[in-house]
């Protein structure tokens, strides 16, 4: 453990060594740097008294003045996703809403948000970055204080008040949010709520903060790491992508604020990083070396420095964890908040523990009508003057949304573009309300669904659908297929990563032959332990859907999806899949390779009275940024359609494919070879909603 006790411990007799200030400027990636210049720090025994810090490094910054080493923060960074971090793209993002859940937050190729007054509402920010706060707390909470002055370092962040432009200078509170605030590149990052004020990266108005740092920590050096450089001026090569050009405007704008503050600083360090991107997802550890560097250059002004300031003070033990007191949840409505706090209630009395509080974070944040939800530590309101109340502070969803997707694909002849609504709070506090138009070449569809508030982890699920269209199949001849259907469900949700539902749907079928309305009990399942909806890495999502009809027809769907990582950028990919239906009724046909099962079939599928499918292959990442992710994919694949679970058709394939992942944008492009010993090349475009099913 490293702190000011730690350098004071095994210093050679006689050796002197006085505090230093460390003020650490933003800079994104290339603030791993950070972490160099503290490694050298260490190396050569020298105290840190103090440190301020601003975006990236306020980040590095205050997991060090909670006690890490400068090894220990390399090594979380190193087995840590950062860019995924900032960017949380689509980590809660479904590809598709479904019909068993109201809709959350979806991929769409444009959407708009309203309040209640039905005016424009939000985003503020490209990202919500929910998984840097969380990744935060998790990291802060090794102890816990709300005064970081009693952190083993003492500790200050800046940000700045997006209402005002004012500076804020934040040394109390939560430390995990208030590095959050501190990091909220605007535009880019969501603001974060403090005590009533919005804040932003505090880059906007101090990036090198020295006059702060003078002013927190009087009689001490100021070492200052500002990771711009020396000099603004920057070739046009350096500017890799619209954050290097925003970041550096900012500096543009505040140069004179920079320059005088530098002129204040004791010894000013510039690591040699101006080629690195502010949002690179490589070159970590290259940046940490030029960290170093930049330390090992002026090391003899470092201890020079050293040996004439006043002795550090006696270093605070890291650890200390305080005991709380109860577990608020505030911004949901009554009966829900309340369930949630009845869940942690046993955490009184007990250590605080971060890693619990994380895990309560990931599973309110679960729920659809969150937008985002942070943890506050306040001093107790009980008789324990060193106890702290757990508060967790949600943002609700806005009141109405819109929003535009559309699919289309070489593969096959289904292309559409869908029209998607969704209202909150109608009828009472938490309810939702979603529906969909989807208009193809030859296909319609529209869904209406509602939503009771969720309650004692259940709620209710009306849904009204209708659709038609055209089946296009190697084994029978093209036909029209049209649905209208209706369902009512109980839904039992946890927030532990699944949903249970049980209930009846009805169903009035219109296909060639077959004209007439069937009903039954309804089953449905689902467990998701996915890090990320739309751009998993690990994790598993199992989802099993059951209807038996009055004509004793079972139609099913079961599907599991399995992602375990290899490697930080290498992952092993299980799909697996069975559907079972009725082959000699049109309408309850099921049919492999309508939802592009298997690539090779999807412009001619088959149908049987069963169908089952697996593939399993190796994902690599080669690209991870604020937009999303590039990904390729080596796969294998075999399916087969059964009659009465005799095999009458199946079918492999082997192939690549390398797709584009975004919150607003997918892209796919496959090459297979088939077992019917033919190549087939294709793409798409979009995130389909597949409407063709025999469920209601």
């Amino acid at each position: 453990m490293t702190g000011v006790a730690g350098f004071a411990a095994g210093r050679p007799a006689g050796e002197r060594r006085g505090g230093v200030v460390l003020v650490l400027s933003g800079g994104g990636i290339k603030g791993l740097a950070h972490i160099g210049v503290l490694k050298f720090l260490e190396r050569e025994r020298i105290p840190i008294v103090g440190i301020v810090g601003v975006s990236m490094g306020s980040i590095i910054g205050g997991l060090y003045a909670c006690g890490y080493s400068a090894d220990e923060i390399h090594t979380i960074v190193s087995e840590t996703n950062i860019m995924g971090l900032i960017a949380d793209s689509g980590t809660r993002v479904k590809i598709d809403a479904g019909i068993h859940e109201p809709i959350g937050e979806t991929a769409q190729l444009y959407h708009l948000d309203f309040d209640k007054d039905f005016n424009l509402s939000g985003p503020l920010g490209a990202l919500p970055a929910l998984s840097l706060a969380h990744f935060l707390t998790k990291y802060t909470g090794r102890l816990q204080t709300t005064d970081f002055d009693d952190l083993p370092i003492p500790f200050a962040c800046v940000a700045t008040d997006l209402g005002t432009g004012e500076k804020v200078v934040l040394r109390s509170g939560n430390l995990a949010s208030s590095i959050r605030a501190s990091s909220s590149i605007p535009g880019m990052l969501e603001p974060w709520p403090i005590d009533g004020r919005l804040l932003v990266d505090g880059g906007l108005v101090d990036n090198v903060p020295v006059k702060v740092a003078k002013e927190i920590f009087p009689g001490y050096p100021v070492i200052a790491v500002n990771l711009a450089g020396e000099s603004i001026t920057k070739p046009k090569e350096r500017f890799k992508s619209v954050i290097d050009v925003m970041m550096q405007t900012i500096d543009i704008m505040t140069i004179d604020r920079i320059k005088a503050n530098e002129a204040l600083a004791d010894l000013m360090l510039y690591p040699d990083v101006g080629k690195y991107g502010i949002l690179g997802s490589s070159g970590y550890d290259e940046i940490y070396l030029k960290g170093i560097e930049a330390a090992e250059a002026g090391a003899e002004r470092i201890i020079a420095l050293s040996a004439a300031a006043p002795a550090a003070p006696a270093g605070k033990a890291a650890g200390t964890k305080a005991l709380v007191g109860v577990v608020k949840v505030e911004g949901l409505h009554d009966r829900l908040a309340s369930d949630i706090e009845e869940d942690y209630r046993y955490w009184a009395g007990k250590p605080y523990d971060a890693d619990a509080v994380n895990e309560a974070l990931e599973r309110i944040s679960r729920l659809d009508e969150v937008a985002a939800v942070d943890v506050d530590i306040q001093p107790s309101g009980n008789d324990d003057p060193a106890g702290v109340d757990v508060v967790f502070s949600v943002e609700r969803r806005p009141a109405f949304g819109i929003g535009i997707d559309g699919y289309t694909s070489s593969l096959h002849s289904h292309r559409w573009i869908a029209v998607m609504m969704n209202a909150r709070d109608l009828s009472a506090m938490g309810d939702a309300t979603n529906m969909t138009v989807r208009l193809g070449n030859s296909e319609w569809s529209a869904d209406a669904e509602y939503f009771t508030p969720l309650s004692d982890r259940g709620q209710w699920g009306f849904a009204l659908s209708g659709g038609r269209e055209r089946a296009y199949l190697s084994n029978f001849d093209e036909y029209a297929l049209g649905r209208y259907s209706a369902r009512a469900m109980y839904y039992v949700n946890n927030m532990r990563n699944y949903r249970l539902g049980i209930g009846v749907g009805g169903e009035y079928a219109d296909t060639p032959g077959y004209h007439r309305f069937a009903w039954g009990p309804y089953l449905y399942f689902n467990k998701d332990t996915l890090d990320n909806l739309l751009i998993p890495s690990k994790g598993y999502s199992l989802n099993f859907q059951f209807w038996l009809n009055d004509e004793d027809i079972a139609v099913s769907r079961t599907t599991l999806n399995a992602y375990i990582p290899l490697r930080s950028n290498l992952r092993f990919l299980l799909n697996f899949g069975m559907e079972t239906g009725e082959k000699d009724n049109p309408a309850y046909r099921v049919v492999l390779g309508d939802r592009e099962e298997l690539i090779s079939l999807a412009r001619r599928p088959w149908a049987g009275d069963q169908a089952a499918w697996a593939s399993v292959g190796i994902g690599r990442d080669f690209h991870n940024s604020w937009w999303g992710a590039l990904r390729g994919d080596i796969f294998a694949s075999y399916g087969s359609v059964m009659e009465n679970w005799n095999i009458t058709h199946d079918a492999w394939e082997a192939g690549v494919a390398l797709t584009v992942s975004g919150k607003a944008f997918k892209g796919r492009l496959a090459m297979v070879y088939s077992s019917e010993d033919e190549f087939v090349f294709g793409f798409s475009m979009g995130n389909p909603m597949w409407y063709v099913s025999p469920l209601p």
